[in-house]
């Protein structure tokens, strides 16, 4: 018998590689050794994920009370499943939802499937970095016909956006304020920034980005009453299998189970801390995130790309979460150990002193953000047609060209696409940076 993946995957296990990317049990390090047993379906005796029982029900109580939410719900459809609940719950068919344009896929994917449309907040670009900023108001951006906000909170890099403010300027306007902080669960306790369900009406949380938790694992929580919660609740069945993984689901019961002990993360913070000032010693420049877990090194300053940085990396038996043109991203957890951390720093010394500096440094910032009021969900419907890239511009784009991770979209469903994005995606592609939503350099527009 030939299994091609199950052997691929065993191969990849038996390297005992170091992970600085997600899950945040790296390679299972950090999860319970029974869970294979705890692969069941919804019987009797175990309950049901989505009409739950007492036992499932006091977890999902447990949960809320730690974030301090009004409802929370466990979740194993990862926070694609959550986003599209919590869009479903905010917006009605034909409404608008306004979203940061960091925003990720899923987002857009949810207006497509429930026919919203969907308009974008530009983002600043931090010029040293080349990385999208926090969004601190969204003042001047909603208008009559806006029912909800997304904003995405921390982004991919660590960096927050001003919750608090951003909530009061949806309250005042009497719409819900949706927070995608898929990246922050582990935003409990001291030394990191508060959690959005102090602020918003529906937030995210990918347990399994973080947490002790696997691939899927998510957290729901809504607040408020800006938000119709039953709407909502009904959305969660509607987009998740009728056959959730028990497994998933346990693992995302025992990381919030984790978080309740106390301070976990705290030598984690002070070996992230340590990194961060020796990194900065050699050169390399780190990003000044909300988040000190979360390493972003810059190697502009130097004749390498990020990509090329994550190739060398890899080579050395080291994962990272991603890369971009200039930058790598470092997901760093309790799983992970003072011996990773030190093998990871020996290898960005030797980077450091055998890739020749720049003699000056370089930048490059995302393409134009599309203002236009969009409806994804027309042009998904039209009938299409598949033509090369770089002679897409000015025709209607039928799907989403997302560079993967972060899974930022630089086309958007419905957008008329623009000569800067061409160039953006060809110079990512060259550079040997993943994206979907081309085929063999083609993409899909409307016919």
């Amino acid at each position: 018998m030939t299994a091609p993946l199950y052997e691929h995957l065993r191969k990849y296990a038996s390297q005992n590689r170091i992970s600085f990317a997600m899950p945040g049990h790296k390679n299972g390090r950090g999860l319970k050794r029974d869970l294979v047993s705890l692969d069941v379906t919804e019987l009797a005796a175990t309950e049901n994920l989505y009409h739950g029982g007492e036992y499932v029900r006091e977890a999902n109580r447990l949960l809320a009370k730690l974030y301090g939410s009004d409802e929370s719900f466990i979740l194993t459809g990862g926070s694609t499943a959550a986003i599209q609940a919590m869009i479903s719950g905010a917006v009605k068919r034909g409404g608008t939802l306004l979203a940061a344009a960091d925003c990720h896929q899923s987002v857009i994917n949810a207006c497509t499937l429930l026919g919203i449309n969907i308009r974008f907040i530009p983002k600043e670009i931090d010029c040293d970095f080349s990385v999208p900023l926090g969004t601190d108001t969204i003042e001047g951006f909603i208008t009559p016909d806006t029912d909800a906000v997304i904003i995405t909170s921390p982004n991919y890099y660590g960096i927050c956006s001003n919750i608090k403010r951003i909530a009061l300027d949806c309250h005042e306007k009497g719409i819900p304020l949706l927070v995608d902080e898929a990246h922050g669960a582990h935003f409990i306790g001291s030394g990191f920034p508060v959690t959005a369900v102090q602020y918003a009406d529906a937030v995210c949380h990918s347990a399994h980005k973080t947490l002790n938790a696997m691939n899927g694992a998510a957290y729901l929580h809504l607040c408020g009453k800006y938000i119709d919660r039953e709407r909502a609740k009904k959305a969660i069945t509607m987009f998740q299998s009728t056959s959730p993984s028990y497994v998933i689901a346990a693992t995302a019961d025992t990381a919030r189970a984790e978080l309740e002990k106390g301070d976990m993360w705290k030598s984690t913070r002070e070996l992230c801390e340590s990194f961060r000032r020796a990194a900065a010693n050699i050169g390399v420049s780190v990003l000044p995130n909300d988040d000190v877990t979360r390493i972003v090194l810059n190697f502009s300053g130097f004749q390498i790309t990020g990509y090329e940085v994550e190739s060398i990396l890899s080579q050395s038996g080291i994962d990272i979460e991603m890369a971009d043109m200039f930058n790598i991203v470092l997901i760093v957890t309790p799983a992970n150990t003072k011996d990773e951390m030190r093998s990871l720093w020996w290898t960005i010394l030797n980077i450091a002193e055998n890739v020749p500096k720049r003699e000056n440094t370089i930048g490059i910032t995302a393409p134009p953000v599309c203002t236009e009021t969009l409806n994804p969900s027309d042009a998904f419907w039209s009938e299409g047609e598949e033509i090369a890239l770089n002679r897409s511009e000015g025709r209607i784009a039928k799907g989403t060209v997302t560079p993967y991770p972060p899974g930022v979209p630089v086309i958007v469903t419905g957008e008329r696409i623009r000569r800067e994005q061409i160039e953006y995606l060809e110079e990512i592609e060259a550079a040997g940076g993943e994206i979907n939503g081309l085929n063999d350099g083609k993409i899909e527009i409307v016919k």
